[in-house]
């Protein structure tokens, strides 16, 4: 019978891509759980968002994916889209289709804005560790900037969707 825990990692490592063990706080392990994290939040908020801009999220998640692959994959074939600046234009052109931002400091109060603002914040908490690996030049600027403005994305969808 297989069983889903090796036992592995109760000394505080875990397998990388390459199946190298290192620590669990690593900087991309670390950054690999907080893709994951974004992802699970991206899910939660296309599930209480509705239809309109499902679309478009799940996008953004295969976008994601190809970063997560980027960071923890040496091998080119590993990426098979990555985030361009095509991308980052059509991200912020979206963003810039959901209308003016608020000029003042506002709460969202609705499922649908809470859903879309737990992504905001995870995407947030990504970009801060993210931005060692971009420092190092394991990140691309692109790539980098796209999710920059990714956190906007879910700012002005929250914005929107909130009873204002």
């Amino acid at each position: 019978m297989h069983k889903v825990y090796t036992k592995k990692g109760d000394e505080g490592t875990t397998a990388d891509f390459s199946g190298k063990r290192v620590p669990k706080d690593d900087v991309t392990i670390v950054v690999m759980g907080k893709i994951d994290s974004l992802q699970s939040a991206i899910d939660a908020a296309a599930l209480e968002g509705g239809e309109a801009h499902k679309p478009f999220l799940e996008w953004v998640q295969r976008k994601l994916w190809q970063t997560a692959g980027e960071i923890s994959c040496a091998d080119e074939k590993c990426v098979i889209d990555p985030i361009t600046d095509a991308d980052l234009v059509k991200l912020e052109e979206y963003i810039d289709a959901l209308g003016e931002p608020p000029q003042k400091f506002i709460r969202f109060n609705t499922k649908k804005s809470i859903a879309y603002n737990e992504a905001r914040i995870r995407c947030r908490d990504l970009e801060t560790f993210l931005v060692k690996l971009f420092r190092e030049g394991k990140v691309r600027p692109v790539a980098y900037a796209w999710l920059n403005r990714l956190s906007s994305l879910f700012f002005m969808l929250s914005y929107i969707t909130s009873d204002r």
